[in-house]
């Protein structure tokens, strides 16, 4: 704690201890019953956060990691590599390539004949 944090809570402290002189015994009797009570239900829950090192553990220690996080993490990923597989798909092959393999594979030699296969290896 900072020491302008330690001075508010000092004053918080002796502000409520001021306030327990104007209650009767048994008001404080019970109120000490119900905290001991809430203490005995209390069960500590794990605190999901992000860890910071440093400085900036003192101001984002109020910050949750929760499922909402982690979904829009997910979102965002599954967005990404969506876009990087279509991306892929779109991709043409090379004209060269094309050629090669027409050239290196097995055809009739009818078809290197066809006029239509001319006109299509110009395009």
């Amino acid at each position: 704690m900072s020491i302008g944090e330690e001075d508010l809570a000092g004053r918080i402290v002796r502000r409520l201890d001021q306030g327990l002189a104007d209650i009767d015994q048994h008001t404080l009797a019970r109120l000490r019953s119900a905290r001991e009570t809430a203490l005995e239900r209390f069960e500590p829950q794990p605190a999901w956060a992000l860890a910071w090192t440093g400085s900036g553990a003192h101001r984002t220690s109020a910050r949750r990691f929760d499922l909402r996080h982690l979904l829009s993490v997910v979102a965002l990923l599954g967005a990404i590599s969506g876009m990087v597989y279509w991306q892929y798909l779109q991709q043409v092959e090379d004209p060269v390539d094309i050629d090669a393999k027409l050239l290196s594979g097995e055809l009739p030699i009818d078809a290197y004949l066809d006029k239509g296969l001319d006109s299509w290896l110009t395009r």
